[in-house]
C-alpha cells in the first residue's frame, strides 16, 4: 500500500526549509542598519530591583532615573537570586540556529520542569575568530509570578515585561510576558514607515513619469489631429482642384483679353479725332492692324493727326490718294495703322454702386464674350459697307453688376446705347 508523505517537498526541494530561510533572511534584514532605522524604538520604564526607575529605549539606558518616569511600556528587573545563568561560546550563525542552540542547552542544564521553566538568551560578539558569546538565563515561572505580585503597586495596572542581567548592556528578555505589546507596536510603526517610504517612492516615480505621460498624451492628440486632417484632406483636395481649374480658366481668359483690341474703343477714338470734313466708308480690324477708307479734304493732314494719337503707330497709305471730281472734290484715301493693346484693349474699372444700380438692364450690351459691357461714349459714323469686326458685335441684355464690382469698359464711361439704329448709311462729319 503506498504511503502518503506529508512533508513539503517539490522536485526534491524541502519547501519548509526554504520558507524558514526566507523568513530568517527577512528577519536578519530587519536588523541591518538600513532597515532597522525603519523600526521605531519604544520607550520602556524599567522598575529596578533596588526600587529605582530608569528609561530605556532601543535596548540601552537613556540616563534618566528617578521617580514618576512616563513611558508607554513598563519592565521589571528580576533579582539575581531568582536566576540561573550560563555563558557559552558559539560560532557565528543565524537567529533561528542560535535560538535552537540556546533551547537545546537550556533543556540540558535546566533544573526546572518544562511547565515551570522560563528562559531567555542574548548574544554578544566574541573576541576573535568569528565566535560569539551566548548568555543564558533560567528562572521558575512560579517565583516570577510571586515577585510580580509583590510589585503590583509599582506597576499601576500595566502588564510588565521581565528583564534580567542588565550589567552587560542589552537586557535578557523573558518571553511570555508583556514584551508582545512592545513588539507589536514596533511592527506597526515599522509597517507605517514602510508605507510612507512606499508612498514617497510612488510620488517620486509619478514625478518622473508625469512628463512622459504628458508627452504620450500630446502624441496621442497629435495622432488624432493627423487622422482628422487625413479624413478632411480628400474634400479639401477636391476643392483645391476646382479652385486651380478656375484659376487656369481665369489665366487663359486674361491672356485672351490682354492681346485683344476692342473695336468700339477704336471707333470711339476715331469719332473724336477725325476732322468734320472726313467721312469713313470702310473700317477693317484684324488683330492690332486697322485699315480705314473714306473721303477727306486733306489725306496728309489726316495721316498726321492719326500719327499723333497715343496708341496708334505705323500710320501709312498702302495706295495712292485719288481726288474725286466735282465742285466739292475730296480725296479718296486708304490708311493703315497699328494699335497698342494697352491703349485699346479691355480695361477693368470699379463701377460705383449708384451708377450700376441706376443703369437699366436693357441698355447693357455685350460685344464679344458674355458679361463684357460694350459702351461707346459717342455715336460713330457707320461705314457704307458692313465691316467684319463691327458685324460680329451683337446686342444682349445682362443683369447689372454688383456695387463696387470690377467690370470691363470699352471706349470710356458706359452710357446708354440705343437699342436700334435707323440709318444704315455712312455719316459724314461736318457735312452741310
Amino acid at each position: 500500500m503506498p504511503t502518503i508523505q506529508t512533508d513539503a517537498r517539490f522536485l526534491g526541494l524541502d519547501l519548509s526549509a526554504l520558507g524558514r530561510s526566507v523568513r530568517q533572511a527577512w528577519s536578519d534584514m530587519q536588523g541591518s542598519p538600513p532597515f532597522s532605522w525603519l523600526t521605531p524604538d519604544a520607550s520602556v520604564v524599567l522598575l529596578q530591583q533596588d526600587g529605582g526607575e530608569s528609561l530605556w529605549r532601543g535596548g540601552s539606558r537613556r540616563g534618566v532615573s528617578g521617580k514618576g518616569i512616563q513611558a508607554p511600556f513598563v519592565a521589571v528587573e528580576l533579582p539575581d537570586e531568582l536566576l540561573l545563568r550560563r555563558t557559552l561560546t558559539i560560532p557565528a550563525m543565524g537567529e533561528v540556529d542560535t535560538a535552537s542552540a540556546a533551547a537545546l542547552q537550556v533543556r540540558t542544564v535546566s533544573p526546572f520542569i518544562e511547565q515551570d521553566l522560563v528562559w531567555g538568551y542574548r548574544t554578544r560578539p566574541g573576541a576573535a575568530g568569528g565566535a560569539n558569546f551566548l548568555d543564558l538565563a533560567l528562572a521558575s515561572r512560579k517565583q516570577i509570578a510571586q515577585y510580580l505580585e509583590a510589585q503590583t503597586k509599582r506597576l499601576g495596572g500595566k502588564t510588565p515585561e521581565v528583564w534580567v542581567d542588565l550589567a552587560a548592556g542589552a537586557p535578557i528578555v523573558f518571553n511570555g510576558y508583556g514584551e508582545g505589546a512592545r513588539l507589536a507596536s514596533g511592527a506597526r510603526g515599522r509597517w507605517a514607515r514602510y508605507g510612507l517610504l512606499a508612498s514617497a517612492l510612488i510620488l517620486m516615480a509619478a514625478i518622473f513619469v508625469t512628463p512622459t505621460l504628458q508627452l504620450r498624451a500630446r502624441a496621442i492628440e497629435a495622432v488624432g489631429a493627423y487622422d482628422d486632417v487625413v479624413h478632411r484632406t480628400p474634400a479639401l483636395v477636391k476643392e483645391r482642384e476646382v479652385l486651380m481649374q478656375s484659376v487656369e480658366k481665369l489665366n487663359v481668359l486674361s491672356e485672351l483679353l490682354a492681346g485683344r483690341v476692342e473695336p468700339m474703343r477704336v471707333l470711339d477714338r476715331l469719332t473724336k479725332v477725325l476732322p468734320d470734313d472726313t467721312a469713313l466708308q470702310g473700317f477693317t480690324l484684324k488683330g492690332p492692324k486697322v485699315t480705314i477708307t473714306g473721303l477727306t479734304a486733306n489725306a496728309s493732314a489726316l495721316m498726321q493727326i492719326l500719327g499723333e494719337q497715343p496708341g496708334i503707330r505705323d500710320v501709312r497709305a498702302p495706295t495712292p490718294t485719288t481726288r474725286v471730281a466735282g465742285a466739292n472734290s475730296k480725296e479718296n484715301f486708304v490708311i493703315e495703322f497699328s494699335l497698342d493693346p494697352q491703349e485699346f484693349g479691355v480695361a477693368l474699372v470699379s463701377q460705383p454702386a449708384a451708377m450700376t444700380a441706376s443703369m437699366p438692364a436693357s441698355t447693357v450690351t455685350s460685344a464679344a464674350p458674355a458679361g463684357v459691357v460694350n459702351a461707346p461714349s459717342t455715336p460713330v459714323a457707320k461705314p457704307a459697307s458692313a465691316p467684319s469686326a463691327a458685324a460680329s458685335a451683337s446686342t444682349a441684355t445682362a443683369p447689372p453688376a454688383a456695387p463696387g464690382a470690377l467690370v470691363p469698359v470699352f471706349g470710356g464711361s458706359p452710357p446708354q446705347v440705343p437699342a436700334k439704329s435707323s440709318s444704315a448709311k455712312p455719316e459724314r462729319k461736318g457735312a452741310p
